[in-house]
This record gives C-alpha cells, structure tokens and sequence, in this order.
C-alpha cells in the first residue's frame, strides 16, 4: 500500500508541476504577443517615418536643383554680358580715328 501511496503522491506532484509549467507556458506566450504587438507598433512607426524623411529629401533635393539650374542660368547671362561689353568696348577701340 506505500508503494501505491508514493506513487500516486509522485502523479499528484507531477500532474501539480505540469499545471505549473503549463501556466507559465501561457504566461510566456501572452508576453511574446504583447512584445510583438509593441515591436509591430514600432516598425510601422520607423516606417512612416522613414517615409516622411524620404518625402522631406527628395522636397530638399528638387530645390536644391532648382537653385543649380538658377545659378547656372545667372552664369550663362553674366558670361554673355561681359563677352558682349567686351566685344563694344573693342568695338569702339577699332572704331577710334587715329592720329
């Protein structure tokens, strides 16, 4: 009768350990859903983002082209316009009746 006696003591303190591991089994599995759902939060936060930062850079680099091409235009002008009073002034040096 011991012998049955210990050994439904040691089923009763298994079966007491398996409810035990089972629980925190749960527990732990409730925890890793709500550290995904915290880590999906996240990533979709860096995400958008990461977007709004894409948007602000290509927005930076259209003006930053638009301010190159200006810049080159006023080149332009400027060049023609110092050639061309280049070209009047010789223009008149050639045209000045010598002594």
């Amino acid at each position: 009768m011991t012998e049955e006696r210990e050994n439904a003591l040691a089923i009763a303190k298994l079966v007491g350990e398996l409810k035990a591991v089972r629980a925190e089994t749960k527990e732990l599995g409730e925890r890793m859903e709500t550290k995904q759902a915290e880590y999906r939060t996240d990533i979709a936060r860096l995400a958008e983002q990461s977007a709004q930062r894409d948007k602000e850079a290509a927005q930076r680099d259209k003006d930053n082209l638009r301010w190159a091409v200006g810049f080159g235009i006023a080149q332009i002008a400027i060049t023609v316009a110092v050639i061309g009073a280049g070209v009047a002034i010789l223009g008149l040096l050639i045209g000045l009746p010598t002594n």
